[in-house]
């Protein structure tokens, strides 16, 4: 990280942040005890947990990946092995688990993998509650100790979110009022921040949105919560909203499908939906499915799924996608991460390099600035502002055959400007460019899932010139 990036990191992140992250190394060192109380799961979830919402991940391939190990500990191998009915294999497995796993510090007590397996558990004695021993429930109470300690304010975002859940179902299953009231107390000061007016999480990833929204179905399933409840409500109708024709989410910035739960959603609206807070427009007419990017990439204080991917879009005709993002095939820091959350691999257009810069697996910064200018059935307009106080304007029409993208760079000087269009695995592309440039095809990486490398394809213009400038594309619709 060079001096410029840290001065950026530390001056962007909320002082909650830094506090947190001063005190971790002492506080993920210090596990609780005490004596366990009696266990009792509540029942209302039940419906949920046997849902298609809690089928367990399938990671493709093996491999030493950090995200790989997380899942390791999840506990949704209990949970899968509950909700089928076989309670050897669950019980085997928590044995198992927690016989390689005495607490100390490590990606197993992290508190995030702790969070989630608390909840796994929990959901996995409320379906079969003769899982219970008086080693599970002690395990569980300590893990629920820790959770309570390590509060990811050092993180935020859905991290915190998916505490409060292990802290409400735990202190739930015990009887433990103080762990209800502390996730309550998190729910209620963070979910008026997360949780935007037009019902997008703040951290603009659809994938992410559909885990925080299971989290807050699940949290409302054991508490009555009016605040809880008229969020999951505004979240679910973004998320129908913002669902391709197969019912997938629209994978903006990090997620992938593989990590996406399976909700029950309403509808789709059709015509034309537009999320100002969050920055995304999608418009549904006959077999059209378009979904534009048109504002910020992530709040400024936690970037870690943000890409620098403002004014791409997606494209979908008669059930079959067409313009695609690229998705993202690992978590792992280094230059395929870099090349996957970078304005080159989206359907933008790349000035100098990309909008932000990118170092680490999460960092980022600093955000450019995204406004949307128009938004109707026949035209999305927006701007982004990048390096070098660049601005891009892109307005999108929709004519009876044709979608036009109009691409008007504002700026002083020679700079080096590229636009892609990704196409989805064996689509001819059916996309011509205007201005100045020549469009040359290139071989393209998919990654709808983590870990899975698909070959297609995109059409790219190249040139360095002086700015203003103006070009585009016209697909055939």
């Amino acid at each position: 990280m060079r001096p410029s990036q840290l001065i950026y990191a530390l001056r962007t992140a909320r002082p909650r942040q830094l506090r947190a992250r001063a005190l971790r190394p002492v506080r993920r060192r210090r596990f609780g005890s005490g004596e366990a109380p009696q266990l009792s799961v509540p029942a209302a979830p039940t419906e949920l947990w046997r849902s298609p919402a809690f089928e367990p991940t399938q990671l493709a391939g093996q491999g030493p990946e950090r995200l790989r190990q997380f899942h390791g500990h999840y506990g949704e191998d209990v949970l899968a092995a509950a909700r089928a009915g076989d309670l050897e294999v669950a019980r085997r497995t928590m044995e198992a688990w927690m016989g390689a796993n005495p607490p100390r510090p490590g990606d197993a007590w992290h508190p995030y993998t702790t969070s989630t397996r608390v909840g796994n558990w929990i959901a996995a004695l409320g379906l079969e509650p003769s899982l219970e021993s008086t080693r599970v429930r002690e395990s569980l109470w300590r893990q629920l100790i820790h959770v309570e300690k390590n509060v990811e304010d050092d993180v935020l975002g859905n991290h915190v979110i998916r505490n409060a859940r292990a802290l409400i179902l735990g202190g739930s299953a015990f009887g433990a009022q103080a762990f209800i009231a502390r996730g309550v107390e998190l729910l209620e000061r963070e979910l008026p921040e997360q949780v935007l007016a037009d019902g997008g999480h703040y951290e603009r990833s659809p994938v992410y949105h559909l885990i925080v929204l299971r989290d807050l179905l699940e949290i409302g399933a054991v508490i009555d919560h009016a605040e809880v409840a008229a969020a999951a409500e505004r979240m679910r109708l973004f998320a129908a909203a913002l669902s391709r024709p197969d019912g997938a989410p629209a994978l903006f910035n990090d997620g992938t499908l593989d990590l996406a739960p399976v909700l029950r959603l309403p509808e789709p609206p059709e015509g034309l939906s537009v999320f100002p807070e969050t920055g995304y427009a999608v418009l549904r007419r006959g077999g059209l499915w378009l979904a534009f990017d048109c504002g910020p990439a992530s709040p400024p204080f936690l970037p870690a799924h943000a890409h620098a991917d403002a004014l791409s879009f997606q494209l979908w005709l008669d059930g079959r996608p067409i313009v695609v993002d690229p998705g993202m095939p690992t978590y792992e820091a280094g230059r395929e991460r870099n090349w996957f959350r970078g304005t080159t691999a989206h359907s933008t257009v790349a000035i100098d390099g990309g909008q932000f810069e990118l170092w680490g697996a999460f960092r980022s910064g600093p955000l450019p600035q995204v406004e949307l200018l128009e938004a109707s059935e026949r035209e999305l307009a927006a701007s982004v502002v990048g390096k070098g106080g660049v601005r891009h304007t892109r307005r999108i029409g929709l004519r009876a055959d044709a979608l036009l993208v109009h691409d008007t760079l504002e700026g002083k000087g020679e700079h080096d400007v590229v636009s892609s269009l990704p196409f989805a695995p064996r689509v001819e592309a059916p996309a011509e460019p205007f201005g100045l440039s020549t469009a040359t095809t290139e071989a393209r990486i998919i990654a709808e899932r983590l870990y899975t490398r698909v070959r297609g394809s995109a059409l790219v213009t190249r040139r360095r010139g002086q700015l203003p400038t103006e070009a585009g594309w016209s697909l055939e619709i």
